[in-house]
């Protein structure tokens, strides 16, 4: 008599449980964690992506990379990646582009710092979130007439010379960054720190439409979120940073959510900019103290940046007609520019980390250093521009 066959053990009646749709894998996780988390880079070290995470949501590991509260949310039942189908859908109909951590278009240059967001919502065209050459313009909500000129003066300079302004969409020098970029038909970058369908100041509703058309506006905090209140502004500022290679503070006094911006750019490694201003001025308080501690280098007009920036000194002709949108970042040049960082470093050191056969990596190179994102300094070795 032979015995059962040993194969029957193994066979269920039901077929295996689908993988969860990775887009509200990572929509699940964002929202475990909460927006701002500074566990995210912790979770994503852990488990590599959010499909991972919710697969292995009940474990230790989990918990000690996302935190006893998040670790208590991420089982609740009725939180799970299918609750968010419906939320995908009035996204799409609303023509709110969800990007998320592992998106084509997600800005490398949020990868990079260990409180990144992992979803983002962004309304205009997402590519230009890549771009080289982009310059955080920030500064007070209630400028002086001397303010005003010089971000209009500075930023349309900037915008000519082909650098992506990227500021909050707030009142005062915010939107006169933004404004300059538009009145050069210039891409330029708002960051909202409002959730997405909603817009603050009400009154910067045309010029985010203006934006909108040859540009993009983010947010971290989804449609349909309640409002955040002042903690929002300053988590926002902290994008501001990230996504700029440099920042420029135009007016500011000494206890401002501008200087919150400027601790950001330092915390990450970013040269900051300030325009001197009137010693009896209260709006040139901070700009000038940040001149006077060594914090930041004097900016009087654009070229002042053009070195940092590494940005042709020779500028585009006022007026002309709308940039074209680059091409979105392939998944090779993505993984070839998410291994080089503000040090040059050699191919050799850049295929060891990429893993990439030298040919490929050799052609991407070169592929990046035409379309303008990265530089090859001598000896070949490559620096982001």
């Amino acid at each position: 008599m032979t015995g059962p066959d040993p194969a029957w053990g193994q066979t269920s009646f039901f077929p295996p449980e689908p993988a969860p749709d990775p887009l509200l894998c990572w929509l699940w996780l964002a929202g475990t964690l909460g927006v701002g988390s500074s566990r995210n880079g912790s979770v994503l070290d852990a488990f590599g992506g959010a499909q991972e995470a919710w697969e292995q949501r009940g474990s230790e590991a989990f918990r000690r990379a996302a935190g006893a509260p998040a670790a208590l949310r991420a089982v609740q039942p009725d939180n799970t990646p299918e609750h968010y189908r419906a939320f995908v859908r009035r996204c799409e109909a609303r023509r709110i582009r969800i990007l998320t951590y592992d998106d084509p278009d997600y800005p490398l240059a949020l990868t990079r710092i260990p409180d990144m967001p992992l979803v983002l919502y962004c309304t205009g065209d997402p590519v230009w979130l890549n771009e080289p050459a982009a310059v955080g313009m920030v500064g007070s909500r209630k400028p002086t007439e001397y303010g005003l000129r010089a971000a209009e003066d500075i930023g349309c300079g900037l915008a000519r010379a082909g650098a992506i302004v990227v500021s909050g969409l707030a009142d005062g020098l915010d939107s006169a960054g933004h404004r300059a970029a538009v009145q050069e038909h210039c891409p330029t970058i708002g960051v909202l720190g409002v959730p997405i369908d909603k817009t603050y100041p009400a009154t910067n509703r045309e010029l985010r439409r203006q934006i909108e058309a040859n540009g993009c506006v983010i947010s971290e905090y989804p449609p349909e979120s309640m409002a955040i209140g002042r903690v929002g502004f300053l988590q926002r500022n902290r994008l501001i940073a990230a996504l700029s290679m440099a920042l420029v503070v135009v007016e500011a006094q000494e206890k401002s959510g501008t200087m919150s911006t400027v601790a950001h750019a330092e915390r990450y490694g970013k040269p900051v900019f300030a325009v001197p201003g009137s010693i009896y001025s209260p709006n040139s308080a901070g700009t000038n103290g940040l001149l006077r501690e060594g914090r930041a280098k004097a900016v009087c007009k654009a070229e002042d940046l053009f070195s940092t920036l590494r940005l042709d000194p020779a500028p585009a002709q006022a007026g002309a007609a709308p940039r074209p949108a680059p091409a979105a970042l392939s998944d090779t040049e993505r993984r070839v520019l998410a291994c080089i960082g503000a040090k040059a470093k050699g191919v050799e050191e850049i295929g060891q980390q990429s893993g990439l056969p030298t040919a490929l990596l050799l052609g991407t190179l070169m592929k990046l250093e035409l379309t303008g994102r990265v530089t090859c300094l001598p000896g070949k070795r490559y620096i982001l521009r």
